[in-house]
C-alpha cells in the first residue's frame, strides 16, 4: 500500500484538528469512520465487478436467441412492499395530575 506524502498528511491533520475543536473528538471520529467505512466499500465493489467481468462467459458459449430463463413467480401484490400492521400502542402508564392551588 503506497504511503501518504508529508504534505498531504499535514494538510489532513490540520483539517482533522480543525473538525475536533468545532465539533469535538467522537462527532469527528465518527465523521472519518463513516468516510473510510465507505471508502472501503467502494474498492470492495470495484474489485468485485473486475472478477466479475473475467468470470463471464464467451459469447459462443451463449444459448440461441429463441431461449430465455423460466419467470419467477411474483409474491402477491398485498404484502410485497408493505410492512405489517402494528397493534395499537397500550395507554401511557403514568397519569399526570394537575396541581390543585393552595
Amino acid at each position: 500500500m503506497a504511503v501518504m506524502k508529508k504534505s498531504v498528511r499535514k494538510k489532513l491533520s490540520k483539517y482533522l484538528e480543525r473538525l475536533i475543536k468545532k465539533h469535538g473528538a467522537e462527532m469527528t471520529l465518527a465523521l472519518v469512520t463513516g468516510i473510510v467505512s465507505s471508502l472501503a466499500a467502494d474498492q470492495q465493489a470495484k474489485a468485485d465487478r473486475k472478477a466479475g467481468k473475467s468470470a463471464k462467459p464467451d459469447k459462443r458459449g451463449k444459448a440461441g436467441k429463441g431461449s430465455r430463463p423460466e419467470k419467477v413467480a411474483k409474491p402477491e401484490a398485498a404484502a410485497a412492499g408493505r410492512k405489517a400492521a402494528k397493534a395499537p400502542a397500550p395507554p401511557p402508564a403514568v397519569v399526570v395530575r394537575k396541581r390543585t392551588e393552595r
